[in-house]
Formats: structure tokens, C-alpha cells, sequence
């Protein structure tokens, strides 16, 4: 399993002709993961999701999850 974490800079939705960092996650599992780990996986993923959503502020989150 691999946990991405995307961080750029992009055009701010609430204030027009500003930029702001936007933050990307998301997650994708690989073949050979067992069950275990991709239930890991997903928990630390959501563990993660929660503490940008808290910590980071006057940025632009966008939580994509699942990638196939």
C-alpha cells in the first residue's frame, strides 16, 4: 500500500487572482498486499486525512482516497 501526499500551489477558490497550497491525499494498494495490511493502511490514511483537515489552515485540502 502507498499513501501519496501531493503538495503544490494553486489558484485560491475563495479569493480570486490569489494562490494559495493546496494538498492532495490519497492512497493506492499494490498486488501483493495482504488484507492486514491494507486495513492498516487505510486507518493510518484516515489518521493523517484528520490531523491536515485540523492542522492545516488557510490552505486548500482535497482528500481523494481510493486510487485505482
Amino acid at each position: 500500500m502507498r499513501i501519496i501526499i501531493n503538495i503544490d500551489e494553486a489558484k485560491d477558490p475563495d479569493r480570486p487572482g490569489k494562490k494559495t497550497v493546496r494538498v492532495r491525499t490519497g492512497y493506492y494498494f499494490s498486488s501483493g498486499d495482504k488484507l492486514r495490511i491494507q486495513n492498516c493502511g487505510i486507518e493510518i490514511y484516515n489518521i493523517l486525512k484528520e490531523g491536515f483537515g485540523r492542522g492545516f489552515e488557510g490552505g486548500l485540502i482535497i482528500h481523494e482516497g481510493e486510487k485505482k
